[in-house]
């Protein structure tokens, strides 16, 4: 199928760059895209956020519980419960994102920053397009378990007010209620509820 079109011309039209102790990092760039359809002879022109990619962190502790943590997300002026989660570190070439850290690693070190937490083991379980209709984003799911606790290390502006720890039937009970409303928190915790016995059960 992707033989069917060729990319004609691009434009970064932004770059989104966060300012950090890591130094200036590239998050993503937002583009219009030129693309010719072979077999129309169309020529159509979009805008695409090329991203490097996104890991989800499922903190898993020796009871079963799971942690998530309150962070004050400023595009709704809301804070939401969700999983940690992270950009992975990347680079710009030739109007693409490309990530200059495997998710594996991205997925450490956001645990860490995060929530405080070392995992002695990162499994991963899931991979996902986030919204392909508008950017190529790719989402990483891992579960975390051996869990020590370090030090938190929030990046400036991140405002993470609480790290809690949830028992698989509250996490079923608030997903029910709407209480949990978060993507790719929604999709990781199904993706690990979904493998215990019994699977999911909303009430």
């Amino acid at each position: 199928m992707s033989g069917r079109f060729e990319w004609r011309e691009v434009s970064t039209e932004y770059r989104d760059v966060l300012v950090s102790a890591r130094g200036d990092e590239l998050r993503w760039v937002i583009n219009r895209e030129s693309i010719h359809d072979r077999i129309t002879g169309k020529t159509l022109t979009r805008s695409i956020i090329r991203h490097p990619g996104v890991c989800v962190i499922v903190p898993e502790l020796p009871d079963g519980r799971i942690l998530l943590v309150r962070q004050f997300r400023y595009p709704i002026g809301a804070a939401l419960w969700e999983l940690p989660a992270g950009t992975l570190d990347a680079r710009e070439e030739a109007g693409r994102v490309i990530a200059t850290e495997t998710p594996q690693a991205a997925a450490a070190r956001e645990l860490l920053e995060e929530t405080g937490y070392e995992a002695a083991q990162l499994e991963k379980l899931a991979e996902w397009h986030a919204m392909p209709g508008g950017n190529d984003l790719r989402v990483h799911l891992f579960v975390a378990r051996g869990l020590t606790a370090r030090e938190q290390d929030l990046d400036d502006g991140e405002a993470i007010d609480e790290v809690r720890a949830f028992a698989p039937g509250e996490l079923e009970a608030m997903i029910g209620r709407g209480e949990i409303c978060d993507a790719k928190t929604l999709v990781g915790l199904f993706q690990c509820l979904a493998r215990r016995p019994g699977g999911v059960r909303l009430t």
